[in-house]
């Protein structure tokens, strides 16, 4: 077998070829780097866009939810309030069970709205890596909006249920049914009711706040910024 063994170069010509080796290399590197970097910010952009959405949809249903349970929290306090009025005006059980028959008991039914919490577009973002090529800030204001709509989710599961006492509620109303309960029973029932409306107002409220400060703060950004 035989091999030609190539001709030695001069110093010169190996450094030229040399040279323009190396800038290939780093010329290929340097656009291998700007492709990811382009592919990375439109993932993030395309994540950002998809949880504005999302947290633009989640405070609708909490518009909505906030809008009915705000009828039915003005009609218990109205209906503890005239409870309470009866009671320290001395006014006798019977009359007053007989108005809770006639105009208390349907205000008292129950028909508490609890929105549903998304958080899909999040979970995507964190799944597929797209939330570590947002800003710093960006990624701040999202994790808090989420971390918020998951807290707020927890309390609408339980938090309200813990006030109302379900098993005792149920227990007064069937004792009303039955006409053994008393005007001090509903009374308790009524103020519990509308401590459990009141609570996951205020937190549905607070939640709704947060969300419109992040997406308005985002929509700024985004208009700031040219799409990759």
């Amino acid at each position: 077998m035989h091999f030609e063994v190539p001709k030695a170069k001069k110093f010169k010509e190996f450094g030229g070829e040399y040279v323009m080796i190396v800038i290939s290399i780093l010329t290929a590197l340097a656009l291998e780097h700007g492709v990811q970097s382009w592919h990375h910010r439109h993932l993030a952009h395309e994540a950002s866009d998809k949880m504005n959405a999302e947290l633009r949809l989640t405070i609708k249903e909490v518009s909505a939810a906030l809008a009915h349970n705000e009828m039915k929290r003005q009609a218990l306090h109205q209906t503890r309030d005239q409870l309470l009025a009866g009671i320290r005006a001395k006014t006798s059980d019977a009359e007053l069970m007989k108005r809770f028959e006639q105009e208390w008991a349907e205000k008292m039914r129950l028909d508490m709205d609890t929105p549903t919490l998304h958080r899909e577009a999040w979970d995507a973002a964190v799944a597929n890596q797209a939330v570590t090529w947002l800003p710093r800030e960006q990624l701040e204001n999202y994790a808090a909006a989420y971390g918020a709509l998951r807290d707020t989710s927890a309390y609408t599961q339980s938090g309200a249920l813990m006030f109302l006492d379900t098993p005792r509620m149920l227990d007064t109303f069937s004792k009303a049914r039955m006409g053994t309960a008393n005007p001090q029973e509903i009374y308790l029932l009524a103020d519990r009711m509308a401590t459990a409306y009141d609570n996951l107002d205020g937190n549905l409220k607070s939640l709704n706040k947060l969300l419109q400060a992040v997406v308005e703060e985002q929509d700024g950004a985004h208009a700031a910024k040219p799409k990759p």
